[in-house]
């Protein structure tokens, strides 16, 4: 019956949350961001100290991937208080296909072969802090793919929590017969995202199926790669396939779309667990998506998820056109997935056991 408070990061507080939990402390504490910085850290970083001094917490649990915040507040406040922050994802890394046992060595590999200048830079600065902050016991993997990496690259770390990471509902979904689109693609895009490729996807899979082929496409290209990627995809629609972008679409928008399409493609390398495949599975899409770590951990076993050697347009290609074919049999295999790993309160659970781990283990360190 601990006092729990929850501060969110946006501009405004979902009055429905204040509804339904009057008993939790709400605060709200908009963040910009610049690239991969924090806009005015220091001040962010202060006002957070000062609601987390005014609330006097035992423990404070950080459950958003923001290095900078991470680090700032380890500095700032771990001193005072027990501090622990959840990792969705390997900062500074991306998804290695084949990870070696040296962190140094991977991180590096990424930043000089796969992403943009400026975040290379960022990354070169402070990948180094990395592990000293995850072997002081304060980051905790909150899925597979990511405990996969720490256990390699950090044996020593203290605990596992492989949590499945599902927003979506799948008893609140709509479904439909209609398909007004055969192919979708979902995700803020950049470098390693899989942009990248779905021109050449589009072409080859026109070929395959012999005829036009419609593509929904929904998100937000957050760097220059991806928006001229984006923009050629968008230009160079021709007899092979025609392309409707939604941007960054609400719920709402999101369910109608991914209600009325026949096949999710998602040719990323970058993800550790990519939310978007598993909204898309919610409803009843087969996905395709390149044979990497990620698939491997956490859907290698879904028979409505299919993978394509990585960097090989034309095998998947092919495994897009099978899935898209064999949709209506496949449908319930992918459902069947997120009831059995997902939705809201199989997620709450798992973060009330996520979080009695981290409390018992401050207990028994105090």
């Amino acid at each position: 019956m601990a006092d729990v408070s929850i501060l969110s990061l946006t501009d405004e507080l979902d009055k429905f949350f204040l509804n339904k939990y009057p008993n939790i402390h709400f605060y709200a504490l908009p963040i910009k961001f610049s690239g991969w910085k924090v806009v005015n850290l220091g001040n962010i970083v202060g006002q957070i100290d000062e609601i987390i001094s005014f609330c006097r917490p035992d423990i404070v649990i950080l459950c958003i991937e923001i290095w900078d915040l991470i680090l700032e507040l380890h500095k700032k406040i771990s001193d005072k208080v027990a501090f622990c922050g959840i990792c969705h994802a390997m900062p500074f890394l991306g998804s290695p296909l084949n990870p070696t046992k040296s962190f140094e060595s991977d991180v590096r590999k990424f930043a000089n072969k796969q992403i943009l200048k400026y975040r290379k830079n960022y990354i070169i600065k402070h990948y180094r802090e990395f592990p000293k902050i995850i072997n002081s016991g304060l980051l905790v993997a909150n899925n597979a793919t990511v405990a996969f990496y720490f256990k390699k690259y950090f044996p020593k770390s203290l605990f596992w929590r492989q949590v499945p990471h599902v927003t979506v509902d799948p008893l609140k979904t709509t479904k439909t017969s209609d398909i007004d689109y055969d192919f979708c693609y979902m995700a803020r895009m950049e470098k390693g995202k899989g942009v990248e490729y779905l021109q050449d996807l589009f072409n080859r899979i026109s070929i395959m199926l012999g005829r036009k082929i419609s593509v929904a496409i929904m998100g937000r290209a957050d760097d220059k790669y991806s928006q001229e990627k984006l923009r050629r995809l968008l230009e160079s629609q021709s007899k092979s396939f025609s392309v409707r972008f939604f941007g960054w679409v609400d719920d709402k928008t999101k369910a109608t779309i991914l209600s009325k399409s026949g096949c999710f493609i998602y040719p990323s390398i970058y993800d550790n667990f990519p939310t978007v495949v598993n909204e898309a599975m919610a409803y009843g899409l087969p996905v395709a998506m390149w044979n990497n770590l990620f698939y491997r951990v956490n859907y290698s076993d879904v028979e409505s998820v299919s993978a394509a050697t990585p960097f090989n347009v034309e095998h998947l290609a092919s495994v897009a056109v099978n899935l898209l074919q064999r949709k209506s049999t496949l449908s319930r295999h992918s459902i069947e997935y997120i009831k059995k790993n997902g939705g809201s309160r199989s997620v709450a659970k798992d973060d009330l056991v996520l979080f009695d781990e981290i409390i018992n283990h401050y207990e028994r360190n105090k």
